[in-house]
C-alpha cells in the first residue's frame, strides 16, 4: 500500500464525497458535523468555496495510489479580523485505512502548511468519547483548552460532549 498525502485539487472532490458517504452508511463518522450524505450538488458548492477561499482555507488529502482513492482528508480554514492569526481544522480516514498512522500525517502537513502561511495557532474539537480523534490530537501536539458540556448532537439522539484542542505554532 503506497499513501501519498498532498494538497487537495478540485478533482479529489467527488473522491473526498464518496469516502465521506461511505463513513455516513458504515456509522464510522458519527462524530463529524455533517450528518447527512454529500450531494453532487454539494461537491459544486465545496468546489466553488474551495477556489474562492484558497488564503483562508486549504485541505490535504491522503489517496491510496494503488487504487486511487482517497482515503483520508484534513482541512484548515482560518478566522478573520482578531482571529486572523488562527485557524481551525478537522479530519477524517476511511474506516478500512484507519489504524495506519494515515491521520498523524494529514494533521501534520496540515500544520506545517499552517505555519508555513504564517498563522500561528491551530485549533479542533473532538467527541470525548472519540478516542482515536482524541489521541491523535495529542499525538499532534494539541492541549485540550477546554471541554463543552453536550457539543455534540449525534444521529441516536445523544448529547456527548466535546474538547477543544488548541497548538500554538512557533
Amino acid at each position: 500500500m503506497a499513501i501519498v498525502i498532498r494538497p487537495v485539487v478540485r478533482s479529489d472532490f467527488p473522491k473526498m464525497a464518496e469516502m465521506r458517504n461511505e463513513g455516513m452508511r458504515n456509522g464510522f463518522n458519527k462524530y463529524t458535523g455533517r450528518n447527512t450524505s454529500v450531494t453532487k450538488k454539494d461537491i459544486g458548492r465545496y468546489q466553488d468555496e474551495f477556489d474562492e477561499h484558497k488564503k483562508r482555507r486549504f485541505l490535504f488529502v491522503a489517496e491510496d495510489s494503488i487504487t486511487n482513492k482517497i482515503v483520508g482528508i484534513a482541512d484548515f480554514h482560518s478566522g478573520k479580523g482578531r482571529t486572523r492569526h488562527r485557524g481551525e481544522m478537522g479530519w477524517s480516514v476511511r474506516k478500512s485505512y484507519s489504524g495506519r498512522g494515515i491521520g498523524t500525517k494529514l494533521v501534520r502537513a496540515v500544520i506545517k502548511e499552517a505555519r508555513r502561511r504564517g498563522f500561528r495557532k491551530v485549533e479542533a474539537e473532538a467527541a470525548a468519547e472519540n478516542v482515536p480523534s482524541v489521541k491523535l490530537a495529542k499525538r499532534c501536539g494539541f492541549r485540550i483548552e477546554g471541554r463543552k458540556k453536550a457539543g455534540l448532537l449525534l444521529d441516536d439522539g445523544r448529547y456527548v460532549d466535546s474538547y477543544i484542542f488548541g497548538k500554538v505554532l512557533r
